[in-house]
């Protein structure tokens, strides 16, 4: 029986960026598929940019986040494999035809692809060395465990693919997660409860562009330090996704000691513990996220 598969993109204000992304779609080797965006109430020109690419747009009149946006594209895809990725990302030309292929001669239940984020200026590319998304510059397998067969307990909405039927009934993206980082762990958390198996595929390749703004990253571990209390709230065993982050923070280090920006790498560990703890707090003593 072919193959189906739709290809689900969240977008919010990505005017800047999203064009690059329809062009890395359009030049696919492989073509058939249908591509659904989802405007997440956009006020800049995100939307008159879709409208101009061949694909099937769904618009929220309110900001609602990026995991009820996954979950809205998701039921309405007809195909047989959901594939997510973002709007500031770029696949390369081979991404559908290699998920495509993995999921024709694989037993796998869903994938886990490879991400390279590209280069930035100092501030970026210490940015980017932090291991996320998806592993970062310093690749996925210092992030994230990947066993000796190449199966991991993670996903990464910027570059994963799973099979519809098996998406709902792990329930789909929890929308509760207000920000995009949490919801795809815990739907990854679901799989691993459920037996079922994600590959990581490092031939499954998209290219992603970098944090260049402190005051950003600052924002961006706040949300984190929310989506990490609401994650909490949600499983039963939290012991190994601690004793997972002090093993990544020690690749991290290991990894960039003799590189020149271990000074600012380090500042940014510590910036990034600080301001996700106080996200944390925020969120445990405010009764909308309890």
């Amino acid at each position: 029986m072919k193959m189906k598969l739709s290809v689900v993109v969240p977008a919010f204000n990505a005017a800047r960026h999203i064009g690059r992304l329809f062009e890395s779609l359009a030049a696919q080797s492989f073509q058939d598929f249908e591509l659904i965006v989802i405007d997440d109430g956009s006020t800049d020109n995100t939307l008159a940019i879709a409208e101009a690419f061949d694909c099937r747009i769904l618009r929220n009149q309110n900001n609602r986040g990026p995991a009820h946006c996954r979950n809205s594209g998701a039921r309405e895809a007809s195909g047989d494999i959901l594939i997510f990725t973002d709007s500031d990302c770029r696949p390369n030309s081979d991404w559908l035809e290699n998920i495509r292929q993995h999921f024709s001669q694989d037993h796998i239940d869903a994938i886990m692809g490879r991400l390279e984020l590209l280069p930035s200026n100092y501030i970026g590319n210490s940015i980017s060395s932090l291991g996320f998304p998806a592993g970062g510059a310093i690749g996925f397998e210092k992030i994230w465990k990947v066993d000796s067969e190449g199966y991991t307990k993670s996903l990464s909405t910027c570059n994963c693919a799973i099979r519809k039927d098996l998406f709902w009934t792990a329930g789909g993206f929890d929308e509760t997660f207000p920000y995009a980082g949490g919801e795809d762990s815990l739907l990854a958390f679901k799989l691993s409860e459920l037996q079922r198996k994600i590959k990581y595929c490092r031939d499954v390749l998209v290219y992603h562009e970098a944090r260049d703004s402190l005051t950003g990253f600052v924002k961006w571990q706040f949300k984190r330090g929310i989506s990490s209390f609401i994650f909490s709230r949600r499983i039963t065993r939290k012991s190994g996704y601690l004793s997972l982050r002090i093993w990544s923070t020690r690749n991290i280090i290991a990894h960039y000691l003799t590189d020149t920006k271990i000074p600012m790498i380090l500042l940014l560990i510590t910036v990034s513990f600080m301001v996700q703890l106080s996200g944390f707090m925020y969120a445990k003593y405010n009764r909308n996220f309890v």
